[in-house]
């Protein structure tokens, strides 16, 4: 699972490690900031200068640097401009070994699918008992009716006129009303699909009922990730831990902080991420080829502070 860090000159960007990760590359922005711009981790109180950078001359710098549950680290710059940090977690780390499992299941175990179906099916059954419940007092009501009127008419000596309005109270008319009203609960509802300026797809399955994913709040997730032109599983998190992080922030790709935004907790969502949002023309080898789109499956598990 891809991570990031925008440092900015003068701040201090410190936690506790929750999961294992991996610094993989330092590097300047677009802007041309000229000067020197030095990078430094605070690991026991001990400052360490990873690297220095300057425009137009080294840019970038590949790190090789692995951080362990447990171990608080500060990251800071000096200079006149951003550093940009990315890296990988250690997702072998953070799953139980079991990639034999079929996709469908997991996501079946992810969505928790069966005990919703079972709360379906007990619905239908109930709507299916209103209904014939409904139905029966229908035509016992029209039953009393035609008795009714067949009783005053032999009194009057008509029996030729009773069967005509037998004919036209017969219960067939209550079963054909309490169609009609039956006819409405059976649309179905289909997932909402938006598709943003930027080529972000997102598609709710389910909307959640919890409280609400918001900028600058701590979320968890499950998810499972895959690409788009092949359908090939990358990355997955639906057993353990689940995968947590500060949304906005940059912790994460950019179609993350922009797809996840607003889900509910029991909510899940399908995102269609393109590359330019994504791991761009680099790809994050070997697994994800350069400009992949990508199809991520997230489901909403908790949201804190």
């Amino acid at each position: 699972m891809f991570w990031g860090l925008k440092i900015m000159p003068g701040k201090t960007y410190s936690q506790k490690v929750e999961y294992p990760f991996k610094v993989t590359m330092a590097c300047l922005g677009q802007e041309p900031i000229l000067g020197r711009h030095c990078l430094f981790v605070r690991v026991e109180d001990q400052d360490y200068m990873l690297c220095s950078l300057n425009f137009g001359q080294n840019e970038q710098q590949s790190l090789n640097l692995v951080f362990s549950p447990g171990e608080e680290i500060v990251f800071h710059s000096v200079g006149n401009g951003p550093i940009y940090l990315s890296g990988m977690y250690d997702v072998d780390e953070m799953l139980d070994d079991d990639e034999d499992e079929e996709d469908d299941e997991e996501l079946d175990a992810m969505d928790e699918d069966e005990e919703e179906e079972e709360e379906e099916e007990n619905e239908e059954e109930l709507k299916a008992e209103a209904k014939k419940a409904t139905a029966k007092k229908a035509e016992k009501k029209a039953e009393k009716k035609v008795e009714k009127k067949v009783t005053i008419k032999e009194e009057k000596k008509a029996p030729a006129k009773e069967e005509k309005k037998v004919e036209k109270k017969t219960p067939v008319k209550a079963e054909k009303k309490t169609e009609k009203k039956a006819e409405p609960a059976a649309t179905e509802k289909t997932p909402k699909k938006k598709t943003l300026q930027n080529g972000l797809v997102i598609e709710d399955i389910t909307v959640g009922t919890g409280a609400k994913a918001k900028a600058g709040k701590r979320v968890g997730v499950r998810y499972i990730g895959r690409l788009a032109k092949n359908g090939k599983v990358f990355d997955q998190n639906t057993k353990g831990a689940v995968f947590k992080f500060n949304l906005g922030k940059g912790e994460v790709i950019k179609g993350w902080d922009l797809g996840v935004n607003g889900m509910n907790v029991g909510g899940v969502r399908r995102l269609t991420i393109p590359s330019n949002l994504a791991y761009g023309s680099r790809g994050a080898p070997p697994d994800i080829p350069p400009n992949s789109t990508l199809i991520f499956e997230v489901k909403m598990m908790t949201v804190g502070k």
